[in-house]
C-alpha cells in the first residue's frame, strides 16, 4: 500500500542547519532530536532530553573511514546517558534520539531490540554494539503500540539523514516503471539484473560479472578498478567458474557503474542494461 502523505516539522534550535535539530511528526507524540556531540553540554537546560526513549550515535569507524558506524542504546534518561558516552565513546560525532512521555522502561527496551533488528537487516551501518539488547516482554497491545511508533522513529531518523533502516532492495514504486521493473546485461555467457532506486542503481545477489577486463580499464578507469578490488576484498564478488557472482544486493551510484564493474569495461549503463522487452534504462525513462 502506497503511503500517506506526512507532515514533518524541523526546527532549528540554534539557527544553524548544523546544529540541534527537533522532528515532530504530525498526530504523533513522539519527538526526534538531532544534536552534534559538540553541543551535548549545551543542551543541559533543555527539561524534555531528560525523558525515557532511545538513541543513536552516529560516526566513523575509526579503522576505516569509509565505513559508517553507529550504536542504538536506551535510557530513562537520554541526556544523561549521552554524557556518559562522551567519556566512554570515542568515535561518534552525532546523536539522534528519540523520546515520548508515554515510554516506560518496557517500552523502549522493546524499541532498542526491534531497532537493532532492523538496523542490522538493512545493513547499511557497522553496529557497534558490543552485545545484542535482550529481548524483553510487553502485552500484546503495547507491542502493537511500539511497532507503529517504530514506523514514525524510521520516518524522523530519515529525514534528519540517516538512512540507516533503509534497505537498499527497496522498491521506489508499486507501478511498473523504471523505478520498479528489473533489468538485465546479458554479455559473453554471464547475466546480470538489477533496479533503479532514488539512491542509485542496485545490482541483485546472484548476478554475474566478468572476470577478464580489458586492458585498457587500467589507464582510464582507476576509481573503478579500486571499487572492483574493494568488492572482490569483502566478498560482494566471489569467483564461481569463470566469472564473478554477487554475493548479495549491491547499491552502485549509477546504472553506469554497475555495468562497468559487471561488462569488465567501458559501458554506458543507461543503454547496457534493458527490461524483459528489450528496451534501455534510456528508452524507459524517455518522457512519453
Amino acid at each position: 500500500m502506497k503511503p500517506f502523505p506526512k507532515k514533518i516539522t524541523l526546527f532549528l534550535i540554534d539557527g544553524d542547519a548544523s546544529g540541534r535539530i527537533s522532528a515532530e511528526l504530525s498526530n504523533w507524540n513522539g519527538i526526534t532530536y538531532k544534536i552534534p556531540r559538540t553541543l551535548i553540554k549545551e543542551s543541559i537546560n533543555r527539561e524534555d532530553l531528560y525523558s525515557t526513549g532511545v538513541y543513536f550515535l552516529f560516526g566513523k569507524n575509526p579503522e576505516d573511514e569509509e565505513k559508517d558506524l553507529v550504536y542504538i542504546g536506551e535510557a530513562e534518561s537520554i541526556l544523561d546517558r549521552l554524557k556518559q558516552h562522551l567519556g566512554s565513546k570515542e568515535f561518534w560525532i552525532e546523536a539522534v534520539c528519540v523520546f515520548s512521555k508515554n515510554l516506560n522502561k518496557a517500552h523502549v527496551k522493546y524499541l532498542e531490540k526491534r531497532l537493532f533488528e532492523l538496523a542490522k537487516e538493512a545493513n547499511r551501518y557497522e553496529l557497534e554494539n558490543s552485545t545484542v539488547p535482550a529481548k524483553t516482554s510487553i502485552s500484546e497491545a503495547d507491542q502493537a503500540e511500539m511497532e507503529e511508533f517504530l514506523e514514525n522513529i524510521k520516518l524522523t531518523v530519515h529525514t534528519l539523514g540517516f538512512k540507516l533502516f533503509e534497505r537498499i532492495d527497496k522498491r521506489e514504486s508499486e507501478k511498473i516503471s523504471s523505478q520498479s521493473k528489473d533489468f538485465t546485461i546479458l554479455t559473453k555467457g554471464i547475466k546480470a539484473t538489477g533496479f533503479l532506486t532514488t539512491e542509485g542503481f542496485v545490482v541483485k545477489k546472484g548476478s554475474q560479472a566478468m572476470m577478464e577486463l580489458v586492458p585498457s580499464m587500467e589507464k582510464w578507469a582507476k576509481g573503478y578498478m579500486r571499487l572492483r578490488e574493494k568488492l572482490i576484498a569483502d566478498g560482494t564478488l566471489r569467483v564461481e567458474g569463470d566469472h564473478y557472482i554477487f554475493t548479495h544486493d549491491f547499491l552502485f551510484s549509477s546504472p553506469s557503474a554497475g555495468a562497468v564493474i559487471v561488462m569488465g569495461r567501458n559501458a554506458n549503463g543507461m543503454t547496457e542494461w534493458k527490461d524483459d522487452k528489450g528496451k534501455s534504462l534510456a528508452e524507459n525513462e524517455a518522457m512519453e
